[in-house]
Parts: C-alpha cells; structure tokens; sequence
C-alpha cells in the first residue's frame, strides 16, 4: 500500500500530547535539555515526506512505515549522536518517548530492517556505490619535501581540474541521491528561505577539507592471477570494497590515511539536524 497522512503533522502532534501523558504524567520531571529537543521535534514539519516518497513504494502489500515517521526517528537518533541502527531500535523499544517523538506507537516500533530498507528507498539505485568496485589501484600521493609541508600541487592535480569539470558537468536529475536533496530542499532549505534565516541575495558559500583516518590500509583483493605467476606487484585490477575511498597524506600528523567520499552524499541529513536545531 501506499503511505497516506491526512491528518498530516496535526495529526502527529495530537498523537504526541496524548501518548505524551500517558507515560509522563508530570512532565516536570523531565530535564531541561529533554524539553529542547521535544520543542524542536514538535515544530520540525516532515508531512510532505509522505506524499514525496510515494514513487517508492508499491501499491500492492501491507501498509508500510509512514516515511515522515522514519526521516524524524532517524533525524532524532542523529540529534542524540545515536549512530548505530541496532542500537537505535533498541532505544526506540525501551525509551517511550523516544519512540512518540517520532510518531510510532510504544508498543510498536520498527526494527533494524525497516530503517534499512527506507534507507534504500531514498538510495535511488541498486548499487551502494556509485564507483565500480573493480579498478586499476591508485598510487600514493607524494609527501611533502619537508617536515609538515602538505602535499605537492602542480597543474595536472586532481584540484586544478576540480572546477573546471564542476562547471562542464551538472547533476542529472535522476541520480542515485536526488530524492535526498529533494527532500532536504523542500523540507529546510525553502523553509528556512521562508523565515529569513537564509538570505539567498546575500549568500556566500566556503568550503573546507578536514582529512579523517578511517583506515589504515585500502581493502581490496587481487582478482587476477599474477600472484600464482611470480608477480607479487602488478598493476593489474583490483575488487574494493569500498570504491568510493581514496588515499590522502597528514601533514600534521604525518601519516597516510584514507578518506571515503560516500558519507558525502549523506551530507544534507547532517546538515538538516543543524538547520531545525535554530527553530
């Protein structure tokens, strides 16, 4: 079936208030920082989630999750820095206002599937990656010729040719996370336009890199056969488990790492957690 809300986020709050007092009846014993995220939550309207997202589910087969109920449970488990799903349905089943804040029953919560296959469902594509995972090996980036110098920039680096190909090359609209700026769009940032709190005559836009080790080696495995032949350092292709990541040099720690670029296309998830927190 398909997600249908008519009482839209009327709807959610009366159902808040209600099971609000059956659990809490003397809400002055919760702490004031309790109460700052109850008051964001109550104004944070994600209605129209349900009528965006309804090319993603099949009219046939039972009734699902409201995905306005999936997107506040996921952002209030980000506002909480709960960052495993696991741990998160385990909150939702113990904590009874964890689950009314994000509109589902206490008695009825979803499980680590259910966030998992909304998840999918805004990943417009089947692959979980957008680089193919068997490629030729990247080669190390040089380090500096001296102690703290970052990494040597000449004209055929990958950050000369980076705005030249942003400007040739513009997003199609059916892209794997379009749906997830679509969302972002309609739901924050034209509201936040709306309210005056983004000025777009007097926007200026910066941007910064800060490298994070997430490993110490690339995981990836030989699938050609030059090992058997002698050769234990070909060029040859390589399966990655993780495409998307690519090698960087610290300068101020002096150590390799690696960064991955897919937690990236999640970024608006982030920045909406940031956005409704100013409301």
């Amino acid at each position: 079936m398909l997600p249908t809300n008519p009482g839209g986020h009327a709807a959610y709050q009366d159902t808040f208030v209600s099971e609000f007092l059956k659990f809490y009846p003397d809400p002055f014993v919760l702490p004031k920082s309790t109460w700052d995220y109850i008051v964001q939550f109550w104004y944070l309207d994600l209605s129209q989630t349900d009528s965006i997202m309804q090319d993603c589910y099949s009219v046939f087969g039972p009734e699902p999750r409201l995905p306005s109920c999936m997107l506040r449970s996921y952002l209030l488990a980000l506002k909480l820095k709960v960052t495993s799903v696991t741990l998160w349905c385990r909150m939702l089943k113990e904590t009874p206002l964890y689950a009314i804040l994000s509109g589902f029953p206490f008695s009825d919560t979803p499980g680590v599937g259910t966030f998992y296959d909304f998840f999918s469902r805004i990943w417009k594509d089947g692959s979980p990656n957008l680089s193919p995972k068997d490629r030729f090996p990247k080669v190390k980036p040089p380090k500096g010729k001296k102690q703290g110098d970052k990494t040597p920039c000449d004209s055929s680096s990958t950050a000369s040719k980076l705005l030249p190909l942003l400007e040739r090359w513009r997003l199609k609209p059916p892209n794997p996370f379009s749906l997830v700026f679509r969302l972002y769009q309609q739901q924050f940032l034209d509201l936040s336009i709306q309210k005056k709190l983004i000025v777009p005559g007097h926007l200026a836009l910066a941007g910064d890199g800060t490298p994070v080790r997430t490993a110490a080696q690339q995981r990836k495995k030989r699938i050609c056969d030059c090992m058997e032949k002698g050769c234990s350092s070909c060029s040859c292709r390589r399966h990655y488990s993780q495409p998307e990541c690519n090698w960087g040099w610290d300068s101020h720690r002096e150590c390799y790492f690696l960064v991955t670029t897919s937690t990236c296309l999640w970024l608006p998830i982030p920045i909406v957690a940031s956005l409704y927190s100013r409301f």
